[in-house]
């Protein structure tokens, strides 16, 4: 195990996972590429201040909720003083899977090819777009925005950028920003979706409502569509119109497959899910999976384990 070298892409709550389990066996030749300027993923990006929100639960932990940039450093703590090799602000820009190579850029070594035994994609997944969900309508002004543009207005330059918000979806994320937006001095943000009843759980509602009241508007319409020319102005659904000064797209998320498209890894279309066989393994031999890019919706914690349990898959596999 400790000739066995390892690439994994994506330093968030997975890919540090995998990096954890394999330090703890004995393995030395890790390398870590994300493409952010920290390690820690999503949660690095929920910025812990004075009177914020705490939007990760720490399940281990009894339940207990905690800032997004705690559980980031927690998370970093699980590598620190490892032989894991972090290369920070590096973006992928391909893929051999066959070859079992990759090749990176970032600033500081340029375009680089690097070759290993295994290879992990642990790159998350992202919200899907206006035109991705079908259902909504109109133009794209300004103040529609997603939800890591929000996190990053606040994190980086302490802005609200709208003060009656509306937010589009219904999941937790949906919900953690619009708290997120009122603890940043937004009034309570209408929660819209095309179902009868918010898609976050009863239990999780009840702790976003310590932040705000959040009505929830939606209901099953084919289609809504966002107001406005210049910057958006509302959302109208069903004949009536919502008004806002902004619209926050949120959740709905979809896997971060394409590079394993690029590398001509097997994919399930529609839903973008690369195909796993037994032991998180993707379809071309020393290629494995982990954490939200396996489709679905996890939290950050279920991610790290699910790390962790992709790395015994690859012990398991080089044994």
């Amino acid at each position: 195990m400790k000739d066995l070298r390892v690439v994994i892409i994506g330093a968030g709550p997975a890919g540090i996972g995998v990096a954890s389990e394999l330090l703890k066996n004995g393995v030395k030749a890790i390398t870590l590429l994300e493409r952010n300027d920290r390690v820690g993923g999503i949660p690095s990006f929920y910025k812990k201040k004075a009177g914020g929100v705490r939007t990760f639960m720490r399940w281990s932990w009894g339940a207990i909720p905690v800032f997004g940039e705690d559980f980031a450093a927690w998370l970093e703590g699980r590598i620190a003083g490892g032989s894991v090799e972090v290369k920070l602000d590096t973006m992928v820009l391909e893929i051999d899977a066959a070859a079992k190579s990759l090749t990176y850029v970032n600033p500081a070594e340029g375009r680089q090819t690097l070759s290993a035994d295994v290879f992990v994609l642990a790159t998350g997944a992202r919200e899907k777009n206006v035109a991705e969900r079908r259902w909504i309508a109109g133009s794209r002004p300004a103040r529609v925005m997603y939800t890591k543009q929000l996190l990053n207005m606040e994190r980086e330059a302490g802005l609200t950028p709208m003060k009656r918000p509306l937010v589009v979806g219904s999941d937790v994320i949906a919900y953690a920003a619009a708290a997120k937006l009122k603890r940043g001095g937004a009034a309570d943000a209408g929660v819209v979706d095309n179902r009868p009843r918010p898609e976050c759980p009863i239990h999780e509602r009840a702790y976003f409502r310590l932040f705000g009241k959040f009505p929830y508007l939606g209901k099953p319409v084919e289609s809504v569509e966002i107001k406005g020319t210049l910057a958006a102005e509302g959302i109208e659904m069903d004949g009536r119109v919502f008004e806002a000064d902004g619209v926050a797209v949120t959740g709905e998320l979809v896997p971060n497959s394409e590079l394993a498209l690029m590398g001509d890894l097997e994919v399930q279309t529609p839903s973008r899910v690369p195909k796993i066989g037994n032991d998180a393994q993707l379809s071309k031999p020393g290629w494995f999976i982990a954490g939200n890019a396996r489709g679905g919706f996890h939290g950050g914690e279920w991610c790290f384990f699910d790390g962790r349990r992709t790395a015994k898959s690859i012990l398991r596999a080089n044994a």
